[in-house]
């Protein structure tokens, strides 16, 4: 019989147990999208490389804190840094953030990237038209991309020579970038650094950086050569300057970092998915051989040689799984759109994750490697079943113990991957919990943040002006009805932007001057009056900004409880001096008059670093971007469409949007749900292919076994009796498979011990709940077996 024959024979096969094919192929699928899925996901983010021409010799350059944290680079530790490190042969210095942007038809907020040094250069990567800038740029000019330049520039083929307006100044467009150049990550338009009193604080941590690495010379003599400065550093300056050591990552590991150890995780969740539905679609195809063991038995005894029996089983395996390889690529397909949307902002490189070439492959290798895994599991599986068989044609048998001891141990490891997955997604739920506990020391529910764009150049007097623009609008919106206090902010909690950095005690004039001891450390705020009682943070001594705090008036602060016990521990800070000049380039001391509660500026889960707030009437340099928190008395669904409509009215030249105050708190959290949601979802279609793997082995155990209970009931077993036998079996197996499950899960604990917070990673609540669910839940799935049993008549024990 040639290969076509065969084909023909498994594709009967199919048509003949249509239910039990269609199952397996529907099972394979499920493990097959989520591994395609995550595939795709991992492949883009961790391992495809950045689609710059020289990628592999870029690397983030960062400063090393005292513990461990990297932090961005002050420009005088910057210079040095350059000067000290001959293997990188450019680098380039960035600040990336929204900015108010007029196109001549519109003014819209985008994502500007202030770059000094060799920016451009650094990636290799050629403009789409017109030219990039260097070093040695001293003209306002920009680059635009290609999305920028389609969707806000109308894809003008005169564009070059355009002009635009970033925050009140005028620029000449000179090149767009092609799409693949999306970096820093959403950034519409970059612009040169051309001048600036960078100052001399080794404390303000302000500049991003990137250096290329010469192509002779390798990362770890850069490495070697950027910590000897960081010693240097450190010994000639000691307090003045707070980095340990320098930090040089290849880019795209430092993108990939805040999302590696998650995806990595879930990568080893989907191929746990995998191999129980593998496992799942292995038992039920064991359970059909066992059906057809006659089929071949008389197969054999016509002349059909084992090769050609391998070849029937490989051909319907393969099958099954090519059906499933591609309802899996169509499931990941779905997937990928879904895990897009609920990672939102924090999954890097988004939009390359898709159906690549490279998934496709990966589905059909998989569909191979999952055909010759189901034939090789029912040969092994059923290599004597067929002369049983042939011996056992009259006595209705489905089967021998070979088969029900494989069976039985796939199910012991199917359960115990159950558990794993179960066990993981249960941590990351009570972390999730936990943390949603967490204060984040403002009250986000009933407030609405007014985010605003202001266009300046940094003239004082239309700093002024901005100042007073700000304060107008949220007197509009005080008036308005539901609405009970307004006040605003430089940037808001929980968003992880803003600056931070040392304040000193006063005494400096000039940023030429030596810089004096540090005093202490803080994040750095513009606030106005009003803005602590909208946010609901607590004012703990002293007072909040009120009116009194004029423009020309003397200049005060506000300081979060961190700092006042850091910085004057058992003493009154009410009434100190301190300077905060490099956050703003003002060095106007300021006086201390509140001290308010600490919030959670960049993240739930770190003790939040403590903040200086500095009034926007009085020091309005670092406000361009405001966000005006409204709370109101009523339901924000009532109070949202006239506050849209009055700030459209009394602010249309400038971008803003609304976005209730409770979403900051959702969004600081996108990166856990993100984990929990996907690990939580491997975990219930583990428990439910658990579930039936355990009945369809305790059906294929009571159909074996019925003259055996037929027997018992004519002896006089009681129903209950044989209830309690077959339950005791299935539980036996689940009870094996749960406890090598969470031994294995207490084993790799430090697996998951980064993605949790405030449990441990061997919970002993987590470890319980999920042994004692699973094993209800197996129960339950062996009950319409067992009960089947006790219905088994008497009488057959003579059949």
């Amino acid at each position: 019989m040639t290969l076509i024959d065969d084909f023909r024979h498994a594709l009967h096969g199919l048509r003949a147990h249509p239910g039990t094919m269609a199952f397996a192929a529907a099972t394979l699928a499920c493990g097959l999208g989520a591994a395609l899925a995550i595939l795709a996901v991992v492949d883009a983010v961790l391992l495809r490389a950045l689609p710059y021409p020289n990628a592999e010799r870029i690397v983030e350059l960062a400063e090393l804190a005292e513990d461990g944290h990297p932090m961005n680079l002050a420009k005088p530790n910057y210079d040095d840094l350059v000067a000290s490190v001959p293997s990188l042969a450019a680098t380039s210095f960035y600040q990336s953030g929204p900015a108010a942007v007029a196109t001549g038809r519109e003014t819209v907020r985008a994502n500007a990237a202030f770059a000094g040094g060799g920016f451009f250069a650094i990636f290799g990567t050629t403009p789409l038209s017109g030219r990039s800038f260097g070093a040695d740029e001293r003209e306002p000019v920009a680059v635009v991309s290609e999305a920028f330049w389609r969707g806000r520039l109308g894809a003008r083929e005169d564009v070059l020579g355009s002009v635009v307006e970033v925050d009140g100044t005028r620029y000449t467009v000179v090149g767009v970038m092609p799409e693949a150049f999306a970096f820093p990550e959403g950034a519409s338009l970059w612009l040169p650094v051309t001048k600036g009193d960078f100052g001399n604080s080794r404390t303000a941590h302000n500049w991003r950086a990137l250096g290329l690495l010469a192509a002779s010379d390798t990362l770890a003599e850069a490495r070697l050569s950027a910590n000897a400065l960081a010693t240097r550093l450190h010994g000639q300056f000691g307090d003045e300057v707070n980095l340990r050591a320098f930090s040089l990552t290849p880019l795209g590991e430092a993108i990939a970092a805040p999302v590696r150890s998650a995806l990595l995780v879930l990568a080893g969740g989907t191929l746990f998915l995998l191999l129980i539905a593998i496992s799942n679609a292995v038992n039920l195809l064991l359970a059909l051989g066992a059906s057809r063991a006659r089929e071949f038995a008389v197969r054999r005894a016509l002349g059909a040689s084992r090769w050609r029996i391998a070849r029937q089983h490989f051909l319907e395996a393969f099958l099954v799984a090519a059906a499933a390889a591609v309802a899996g690529l169509v499931l990941a397909a779905v997937a990928i759109d879904v895990l897009v949307h609920l990672a939102g902002r924090t999954l890097p490189r988004a939009a390359e994750i898709g159906i690549a070439p490279s998934t496709v492959a990966a589905a059909a290798i998989g569909a191979l490697v999952i055909a010759a895994l189901l034939t090789a599991a029912q040969l092994v599986g059923g290599e004597r079943a067929p002369l049983t068989a042939l011996r056992e044609a009259g006595r209705g048998t489905t089967g021998g113990r070979g088969h029900l001891r494989a069976r039985t141990s796939l199910l012991v490891a199917q359960t115990a991957l159950t558990t794993v997955l179960l066990v993981g997604a249960g941590l990351l739920g009570r972390s999730f919990l936990v943390l949603l506990a967490v204060d984040p020391g403002f009250a986000p529910e009933g407030a609405v943040s007014v985010r605003l764009s202001y266009p300046t150049t940094g003239d004082p007097a239309e700093l002024s002006a901005m100042a007073q623009r700000y304060a107008s609008l949220g007197e509009a919106l005080a008036e308005l009805p539901g609405v009970a206090t307004v006040g605003g902010v430089n940037t808001l909690p929980l968003t992880g932007g803003g600056a931070n950095g040392a304040f000193w005690d006063g005494t400096m004039t000039s940023f030429t001057q030596p810089v004096p001891p540090q005093l202490g450390y803080g994040e750095f705020r513009v606030a106005s009056a009003g803005y602590f009682e909208a946010a609901g943070i607590p004012v703990l001594a002293g007072r909040a900004f009120d009116a009194r705090d004029r423009a020309d008036g003397a200049h005060v602060a506000v300081i979060s409880a961190t700092v006042a016990k850091e910085t004057w521990p058992g003493r009154d800070p009410i009434g100190q001096r301190i300077q905060v000049g490099n956050m703003d380039g003002d060095m106007t001391p300021v006086t201390i008059v509140g001290v308010v509660g600490d919030v959670h500026e960049r993240r739930l889960e770190r003790a939040p670093m403590g903040a200086v707030y500095v009034n926007v009437a009085q020091r309005p340099a670092a406000a361009s971007e405001f966000s005006l928190i409204v709370r109101t008395t009523l339901p924000l669904a009532a109070v949202l469409p006239t506050l849209r409509a009055t700030v459209d009215r009394l602010a249309p030249d400038l971008p803003h949007s609304l976005q209730p105050l409770a979403e900051l708190r959702v969004q600081a959290m996108a990166q856990r749900r993100f984990n929990l949601v996907l690990l939580g979802s491997f975990g219930v279609v583990a428990l439910l292919l658990a579930g039936t793997g355990l009945y369809g082995l305790m059906a294929f155990a009571v159909a074996q076994r019925r003259p055996e209970f037929a027997l018992r009931q004519a002896l006089g077993a009681s129903s209950g009796g044989i209830l309690r036998l077959v339950l005791r079996g299935g539980l036996l197996v689940a009870a094996l498979g749960i406890a090598l499950g969470i031994a294995a899960a207490v084993a790799g604990s430090r697996v998951v011990a980064s993605l949790i917070y405030g449990v441990p990673a061997t919970d002993p609540l987590t470890l319980a709940a999920v042994g004692i669910g699973l094993l209800a839940v197996l129960l339950l799935a062996g009950l319409v077996p067992a009960r089947r049993a006790c219905r088994v008549l008497p009488r057959e024990a003579l059949a």
